[in-house]
């Protein structure tokens, strides 16, 4: 499997509102409910504006039944899902485990950036680095247990990496998703924002069976939309560049990242999002009807965080 990336933006409210409280230390105390264990939970930060947040876990099933968790609450979202990153038939996939996540006995099921996570979408608050928030997990043996995510940098893949800057290494545990090795495609090896964007995309969907095709490539400033195609399928995708001049995929869209509107409420910059809109309505007519029609039958809203790799 290809690396894939999870997501993360969010709210607009000031971070001294209730839902979100201060802590002294990035290290999310162990939870036990039943036979679970549940450690390193963390928030990522947000962006202004953002509408979701991504949450991260991990739930080790230390008895001899299989349990499922079934939902999560957050103070400050209107409802937190339970979201899928996998590779289907050589063509990535991105869905809402509406059944909700198995937990087999003996095994340990980690929820991190690129693979399985937490949604928190219609945030009410921004997520603030340094604070933090309890959510509530119900599960359908362990039942309910309150559990303390700590929200870290934007950009931070774990628990262990806010430390040192590493992620910490995986043991016996169940795989969702992309794998976290540190291959991939190296930004600092070409030129130019279009061959940056290009060859991150490639990397992050593309198989020797299923050839990507990325157009239009629409920049403005620290921001890009962009629409791909993969054989019968295809979207739109809101890209971020970073502070090293990287460029990460923010969040996947068909036609929620079509128009002025839509890329506001999805956090693009207001102006930015005025000049996009122009620039992909005259891109996008250029284009054959059943390559635009490609770009619409992504459904829904996919929140994704891959970073620029160099």
């Amino acid at each position: 499997m290809k690396r894939m990336l999870q997501a993360l933006l969010l709210g607009t409210a000031l971070a001294t509102t209730p839902g979100l409280a201060d802590h002294a230390s990035h290290s999310a105390a162990e939870v036990q409910a039943g036979e679970l264990a549940i450690s390193g939970a963390f928030l990522r930060a947000t962006l202004p504006r953002a509408p979701v947040g991504g949450g991260y876990l991990t739930i080790a099933n230390q008895g001899t039944e299989d349990d499922r968790l079934v939902s999560v609450t957050a103070p400050v979202g209107k409802e937190v899902q339970i979201h899928e990153m996998a590779n289907t038939d050589g063509v990535m996939t991105m869905r809402q485990l509406v059944g909700g996540l198995p937990i087999p006995a003996g095994r340990t099921v980690v929820l991190e950036p690129g693979g399985l996570h937490l949604m928190v979408m219609g945030l009410t608050e921004r997520l603030v680095e340094g604070k933090s928030m309890d959510m509530v997990l119900r599960f359908e043996k362990a039942g309910e247990v309150t559990v303390r995510f700590d929200i870290l940098a934007l950009n931070t893949r774990g628990m262990a990496e806010d430390h040192t800057g590493h992620a910490a290494p995986a043991g016996d545990r169940e795989g969702h998703g992309m794998s976290h090795d540190g291959a991939g495609f190296d930004q600092a090896r070409v030129e130019g924002d279009e061959a940056r964007i290009t060859g991150l995309l490639k990397d992050m969907f593309e198989t020797e069976n299923a050839p990507l095709s990325v157009a239009p490539i629409l920049i403005e400033g620290d921001t890009a939309v962009i629409g791909w195609s993969q054989e019968d399928r295809g979207g739109r995708a809101l890209l971020r560049r970073d502070a090293q001049g990287f460029w990460r995929v923010s969040l996947c869209a068909g036609d929620g990242l079509k128009g002025e509107a839509n890329m506001a409420a999805l956090g693009v910059e207001p102006e930015a999002a005025t000049r996009l809109a122009a620039i992909q309505a005259q891109e996008e007519a250029a284009l054959p009807p059943e390559q635009v029609a490609r770009f619409a039958s992504f459904d829904g809203v996919m929140h994704v965080d891959q970073e620029g790799g160099h």
